[in-house]
């Protein structure tokens, strides 16, 4: 049996890369808030440090202390890379006013100076909100007939149309059991034949289940459009057995207000698949079958079964999603120039394809901010630690620790190897190991200027390459060029490699 750790393990002394795990304490909560123990820390942070380190590089758990701002900037500043262990909302509890938009603002700062933050505040916003679906409804995982409404007269007029064509789901932004994700059936009238053909009128009756608990309910479309808007309790709105209180849209676009429209799968009620990525690597899969027959497949109610990469129940999904898809949604989301969740799943409900027998997976929704690792995190909010996680729980999680911190190191290398090609393919470079390299150097050394190096009295920087990197560079210096920089083997590796890529 490997060796179990329960507490942070020493780093290596030359590391390749140092990261740090960010944490945040709630002020006045029990450990810092109930995502964690008795410690302060996450139960899964711990493990997810140590696998970092048994992958090589150095890595810290840092608490962030919204009074001393500038301080944490200074110390996160020494980082490449970041982990951002903090669940949505803590920022704003117990916290001076804009304390969130200062820690944004700082994790964009350590983005732009080109190192990685998982994850970023860009892709917990634009990833993990529903209006996501909307922006990938043109690749292989979406709809192409979802929308998304910010306002009460998009509402109304979008669900009015889309509502008469075919049964619909209408998904809050907020949440995360469940509640104000309403499945929805057009009542004692029929559809229409085509999307557009007819609208709803306001005393139109449709059949609704909120999948948090799969309670029904029967509404106007009148009622349920106020109850989306503005509540339970408002005019017009009705009688509502929802123990959540509507208000979907309260706040804008900006504070997460707003909902999505999406057809209606009849086939969730098989269940849906979730994809456990990291970073773009899938760790697992889960069908989440709902339990006694319903068709909500979230919170306790459901029955759970795993499959790993490979399982050919899903080999079509793996294929689609994994190779196809992953490369597309960065750029489908606006955010292309940010690095993929180092943890983040996708939930996927099954649909008859095109093809007869066939069956296709639609995206349900992302999750990116602080996913947790159940496990773990089984243990936190009282007095238990890592240590009463059994044996073999810790050693299952850590397979997914373990990948996450392989993973973390290859996104890091692949940084590194981006960022020198680039160097490569804008700066004066000289490979030191090839004939046109060692002519450059030798006719330098006779006092010309090589055109691979350019004038002697350039600002411009040559970088050299190659196993006699740092010999070939002090004869460039001694020859009379002043900004000579040479490039270590690793450096030299990851070079060739991009270029190969390429």
């Amino acid at each position: 049996m490997p060796t179990r750790y329960n507490t942070l393990r020493p780093s290596p002394e030359d590391p390749k890369y140092k990261l740090a795990v960010i944490e945040f304490k709630v002020p006045g909560k029990k450990n810092g808030g109930t995502d964690k123990g008795p410690d302060g820390h996450r139960i899964d942070s711990i493990p997810i440090a140590n696998s970092i380190i048994e992958a090589g590089a150095a890595c810290e758990l840092v608490v962030y202390d919204f009074e001393k701002h500038a301080e944490f900037a200074e110390v996160v500043d020494a980082y490449d890379a970041v982990l951002v262990r903090i669940n949505p909302g803590q920022l704003s509890q117990g916290t001076t006013p804009g304390t969130q938009q200062r820690f944004d603002d700082l994790m964009n700062s350590l983005l732009a100076k080109g190192k990685l933050v998982w994850s970023s505040p860009s892709v917990q916003t634009q990833m993990g909100a529903k209006d996501a679906l909307v922006m990938v409804k043109d690749l292989t995982c979406g709809l192409p007939d979802t929308y998304a409404y910010y306002n009460a007269a998009e509402l109304e007029a979008g669900f009015k149309k889309s509502m008469a064509f075919q049964p619909r789901v209408i998904k809050q932004n907020r949440g995360s059991a469940g509640e104000g994700i309403w499945l929805c059936w057009l009542e004692g009238k029929d559809y229409c034949a085509n999307l557009g053909d007819a609208a709803l009128e306001d005393d139109d009756r449709v059949k609704l289940m909120e999948m948090n608990d799969n309670h029904v309910e029967y509404h106007t479309v009148k009622e349920f459009v106020t109850f989306c808007v503005h509540g339970p309790d408002a005019e017009g709105a009705g009688e509502w057995k929802s123990t959540f209180p509507g208000k979907y849209l309260e706040g804008g676009k900006a504070a997460g207000g707003q909902l999505v429209d999406q057809r209606l799968l009849p086939r969730i009620s098989e269940g849906e698949v979730r994809m456990l990525m990291v970073g773009p690597v899938l760790q697992m899969m889960v069908h989440k079958k709902p339990d006694g027959g319903g068709l909500s497949a979230v919170g306790g109610n459901s029955l759970y079964t795993f499959y790993k990469p490979g399982a050919p129940e899903y080999a079509d999904l793996e294929d689609k999603f994994v190779k196809h898809d992953i490369p597309l949604v960065m750029a489908a989301l606006g955010i292309e120039n940010d690095p993929l969740p180092i943890l983040w799943t996708g939930d996927f409900i099954p649909m008859d394809g095109a093809e007869p027998g066939k069956t296709e997976y639609i995206l349900g929704e992302f999750n990116c901010s602080c996913v947790g690792i159940s496990k773990f995190q089984a243990v936190c909010g009282g007095d238990q630690t890592l240590a009463d996680v059994s044996d073999e729980d810790y050693f299952e999680a850590c397979e997914l620790t373990d990948l996450m911190g392989t993973t973390a190191i290859m996104m890091l290398d692949e940084k590194a190897a981006k960022t020198l090609a680039e160097v490569q393919a804008s700066a004066k470079v000289i490979d030191a190991d090839t004939a046109a390299g060692r002519e450059s150097v030798i006719e330098a050394a006779q006092g010309g200027e090589p055109a691979a190096a350019g004038p002697k009295n350039s600002d411009e920087p040559i970088f050299v390459m190659g196993l006699n990197a740092l010999e070939a560079a002090k004869t460039m210096m001694d020859a009379g060029y002043k900004n000579v920089i040479a490039l270590t083997k690793d450096m030299t590796e990851m070079i060739k490699k991009a270029t190969v890529d390429k």
